[in-house]
């Protein structure tokens, strides 16, 4: 007896010693709900559900919306960050559009009018541009026998409501309209003292005649608050090696208050060319090819650099030139 005693007296000594703790099941307060009042794919205006039925299966092929080019439908956070208040690379000839999604306003948004078509098939945005997506466009589906054509009419109704309703992320959170890095549109090259710019291989590299002294390179840049003639630090770097700029000095670009216009980064599109320089290249032979980045800073962020190491390698190209 004395030796069970002795047991209970220790077991309630532990048991008493033991620190309290607070079991979950036992506080209703700390229970998960128990309805998921999230919306995402029942809510077919979500940004959620319009990733998963439109900007997926219909848009991120490959060689297209890919990370090929912009908007980046890889992922839905990708989709959301290169769509919502972000500059447009190729507008229509009446340079209409801004923003690719501007939050509240459709008539501004140039996403929903790539997806408009007129009575003959042809793209409300551009005439001379296709219908988005792609693969549905008339040119390449002139009997509409893609799957978009009997489900388009729902899709771009949920787009156009998600945008007149906010343009919200897929948390509902309202859309802010960022101050966004200055952005490419395109690179022009002559030969110094002519007027005539230099061919290209498609988007990318200039093709330069062998036996040129010197270039006359012009940049074209935009800002989503900046005049960019108003943009500032405007330097420029060549490399012959795309991994060495580190060696090279920056060298300070010409600014002008009168564009030039010439084709930009999509050769449909004029764009004008505010910055330039003028470049002694008497001392590049045959087969040598230059890379070039040029640095711009507006009134919020730090000093951008363009390219840079996560452009695509088509913008890297697109800011190269090679000696005939």
């Amino acid at each position: 007896m004395r030796f069970i005693g002795f047991h209970i007296f220790i077991f309630f000594i532990c048991v008493s010693c033991q620190k309290e703790t607070i079991n979950p099941y036992d506080n209703p307060d700390l229970l998960p709900p128990l309805e998921d009042t999230t919306t995402y794919f029942s809510d077919s205006t979500n940004f959620a559900a319009i990733y998963k039925n439109v900007f997926m299966p219909h848009c991120a092929n490959s060689g297209c919306h890919d990370g090929s080019f912009e908007p980046d439908f890889r992922t839905i956070e990708s989709s959301y960050n290169t769509l919502v208040y972000q500059p447009v690379i190729k507008n229509n000839p009446d340079g209409n559009y801004q923003f690719r999604v501007k939050a509240g306003n459709i008539d501004e948004s140039a996403l929903y009018a790539r997806l408009l078509s007129n009575s003959d098939g042809s793209a409300t945005f551009d005439p001379n541009s296709q219908v988005m997506p792609l693969t549905a466009d008339i040119v390449y589906d002139p009997n509409q026998e893609h799957i978009w054509h009997s489900e388009k009419e729902d899709h771009i109704s949920n787009i156009k409501t998600w945008i007149e309703e906010g343009a919200k992320d897929m948390f509902g959170n309202p859309a802010v309209q960022p101050n966004i890095k200055p952005e490419m549109q395109g690179v022009v090259a002559f030969i110094t003292g002519t007027s005539t710019a230099l061919p290209r291989i498609g988007r990318g590299t200039i093709q330069v005649p062998a036996g040129t002294q010197s270039l006359d390179i012009w940049f074209s840049v935009t800002d989503d608050n900046l005049f960019p003639y108003n943009l500032t630090y405007n330097k420029v770097k060549f490399s012959k090696n795309l991994f060495q700029f580190h060696i090279h000095e920056e060298i300070s670009l010409n600014v002008v208050n009168t564009p030039i216009l010439e084709a930009g980064y999509y050769a449909s599109n004029q764009v004008e060319y505010y910055h330039n320089i003028t470049h002694d290249i008497s001392d590049l032979v045959s087969g040598d090819e230059v890379f070039i980045k040029i640095y711009v800073k507006d009134d919020v962020n730090e000093i951008t650099e363009i390219p840079n190491n996560g452009s695509s390698y088509q913008y890297i190209k697109h800011f190269t030139f090679e000696i005939l």
